[in-house]
């Protein structure tokens, strides 16, 4: 494993997990699951990614819940295939929590140092199947490191995230690096695309860091937590969040300053604190304009492409030149420090242009910060030469994860690294790579998206990318996913248990639902307090509860029988249990469409093309389809159909000369 950031962390719990003998390398023990912007976990469609990474054994929704200090589940007032939930976390205990994890992993060592290069060989012949050979004639067996170190292995993961040739930039100064104050890796990159594997670089950026004893707090907005217990694994007890006894510090008019207040309950490894909302106007823009001949990303320094959905404040003005505001959020990075982070403002303005436009904003007259925002360049490789396993195309033995395939953002890069590690720790027993298909998770959505169709900007996932939303929901993750982690060797047995106990529960609803009758007399002047039509007859409360207005809180007063049944369920998941049930029954009709959907997709999905067609040769399919299939090759009829470029049509010519 070469790199320790949020793949590296996962992969190399899930390879060691599973039984592999693991070594990750990294340059920082101190910086291990770094987060490197935002201090915070999930949020639209990346909630769902860290709750399937739990259910299939993963740790950041473990490390998450002990580490959070502010925890809100986002798009509510939509349907549950929308809502996400998102942590806002304490940074620093986010990495000791994670070295707690690694450090007590069977099988699992740690190794301070750099990579320096990739060893990779001819593969001999006779050492492996015709089958491999036709993917690569080339396999990574080790690294060296700049301690001059040489470990070899029979499966190699590369995590670097952004330290692959890292060039930091803030205003026209120019810092190499891959973080701010951490060297970047010079050689490593070049010892990789020297064989074959095609590189590209991407722009990303993060927030100035602000001092919250500078801040006048009564003058912005208060964003507080969801007060009900909510957590990302599905393992324990939900957390029920206390009270909170004190408030962020509130700078004062004449600029003196108080310190933090103490906060003493603890849940999770955190107290729970507020975010703060404020908002830029008409002279910080100025200010800011006025700056731009100074900024990197408009003044042709910087030539790679950056997030189109994280915009820097700069490209803001730029895109929207008629907004007179842009929403900012003031964000605690822990329980015991001042600093906090200023989400919404990416830059890499130079210093006195963010200090001098952030002091027109009322709340920060009396701003003083940590360090400035900047932008970052780095190399990733084209994830359109990886299988979907994860695996290199080009070198055998060789798996990428994380931003080094060019993605965005911590959720992402832990699934794919999850995914990696266990399909290099398989690939060491000779076993069948684990590949999750599109109605089976939104892990298996992003890995898809990058390989039938790469990367032209920084990827981020969003649940408008997931055909499946509806089946791919955050509260069923542990039921499309724990028996699989089991089954691979991640997920443990009393994690399984723990999954079937609730499913029992969720069923035994179900079946309750079902069977239930419901008398008019006994509902109809609820229904009718709701806005919603009386019964003409009575009905099965499945029925029932189909009525977008109702739920089971709207009735548990009302039917005494099913109050009593209810009360019945002593899991200490009762409302999670309750919550999944209902779902399950009001959408019903939909999860059953989508389910027919996704086995229509599965029969393409069997469909295998690869090696069965020359396409530079069918000239019934389009001159740019038989380009597209020529580059990615496709495993399946399905994967050629997602390739941008490849049209209906030509799928139609593929199933006409296959049936032939």
């Amino acid at each position: 494993m070469i790199g320790a950031g949020h793949a590296g962390c996962e992969a190399a719990h899930a390879a060691a997990s599973i039984g592999a003998r693991t070594l990750l390398i990294t340059m920082d023990m101190n910086k291990i699951a770094q987060m490197s912007c935002n201090p915070a976990v999930g949020g639209i469609a990346k909630g769902q990614i860290v709750r399937e990474i739990d259910a299939l054994g993963g740790a950041m929704g473990l490390v998450t819940d002990a580490t959070t200090i502010q925890f809100r589940m986002l798009n509510r007032s939509k349907g549950p295939a929308m809502w996400s939930p998102r942590a806002q976390c304490d940074r620093a205990k986010f990495i000791w929590a994670w070295r707690e994890v690694l450090e007590n992993t069977p099988n699992l060592h740690i190794w301070q140092d750099q990579v320096r290069r990739l060893i990779v060989e001819d593969l001999p012949d006779g050492a492996v199947s015709g089958a491999e050979r036709a993917r690569s004639e080339k396999v990574a067996t080790g690294v060296e490191t700049y301690l001059g170190m040489t470990f070899h292995a029979k499966s190699i993961i590369l995590t670097a995230g952004t330290f692959l040739n890292g060039l930091m930039h803030i205003g026209r100064v120019k810092l190499p690096g891959g973080r701010c104050a951490e060297p970047p890796s010079l050689e490593l990159a070049e010892s990789i695309a020297v064989h074959g594997i095609r590189v590209a670089r991407m722009k990303t950026g993060t927030p100035v860091r602000i001092d919250a004893r500078s801040v006048d707090f009564s003058l912005m907005t208060e964003q507080p937590g969801d007060t009900e217990g909510r957590k990302f694994s599905f393992t324990d007890p939900p957390l029920t969040p206390p009270v909170m006894e004190g408030r962020p510090p509130v700078g004062k008019q004449d600029g003196s300053r108080q310190p933090l207040p103490s906060i003493t309950d603890k849940v999770g490894g955190g107290s729970f604190l507020p975010c703060w909302i404020t908002y830029t106007n008409e002279a910080v823009h100025d200010r800011l304009r006025a700056g731009l001949p100074d900024s990197p990303l408009y003044n042709g320094q910087i030539q790679s492409i950056g997030p189109r959905y994280c915009p820097s404040i700069e490209t803001k003005l730029v895109t929207f030149p008629d907004k007179d505001q842009h929403q900012l959020f003031l964000e605690p990075e822990g329980t015991n420090t001042n600093e906090y982070y200023l989400n919404g403002f990416s830059s890499s303005l130079p210093i006195d242009v963010q200090i001098e436009a952030l002091k027109l904003i009322p709340a920060f007259r009396n701003l003083e910060i940590f360090r400035p925002g900047y932008a970052i360049e780095y190399d990733f490789f084209d994830p359109t030469q990886l299988h979907h396993s994860l695996e290199s195309r080009v070198i055998s033995g060789l798996y990428l994860a994380g931003q080094v395939n060019g993605t965005t953002g911590y959720e992402e890069a832990a699934g794919q690294g999850l995914i990696a590690g266990i399909n290099a720790a398989r690939r060491c027993t000779n076993e069948e790579p684990l590949v999750l298909h599109r109605d089976e998770a939104y892990i298996g959505v992003l890995i898809d998206d990058l390989v039938c169709k790469g990367v032209d900007e920084p990827y981020r996932m969003f649940t408008s990318r997931a055909e499946y939303r509806i089946l791919l929901r955050q509260d069923n993750a542990d039921a499309r996913l724990t028996e699989t982690g089991h089954r691979i060797g991640v997920a443990s047995t009393e994690r399984l248990q723990h999954y079937l106990k609730k499913k029992e529960e969720v069923e035994r609803i179900i079946r309750f639902a079902e069977n239930y009758s419901v008398k008019m007399n006994d509902v109809n002047g609820l229904l009718e307090q709701l806005g919603t039509a009386p019964l003409t007859r009575g009905c099965k409360l499945m029925e029932l509860l189909g009525r977008p207005q109702l739920t089971f809180d709207h009735l548990y007063p009302t039917l005494p029988q099913l109050a009593s049944f209810l009360d019945s369920i002593t899991d200490v998941r009762h409302a999670e249990i309750i919550e999944e049930a209902e779902i399950e029954i009001k959408y019903k009709g939909y999860i059953q469409r989508e389910v027919e959907q996704a086995q229509k997709m599965h029969r393409l999905e069997d469909i295998r093309i690869r090696g069965r067609f020359d396409y530079s040769t069918l000239q019934s399919i389009s001159t740019e389809g038989r380009q597209k299939l020529v580059r990615h090759d496709p495993e399946t009829l399905a994967q050629a159909s997602r390739i941008p470029g490849v049209s209906p049509s030509d799928i139609n010519v593929l199933l006409v000369l296959l049936g032939r």
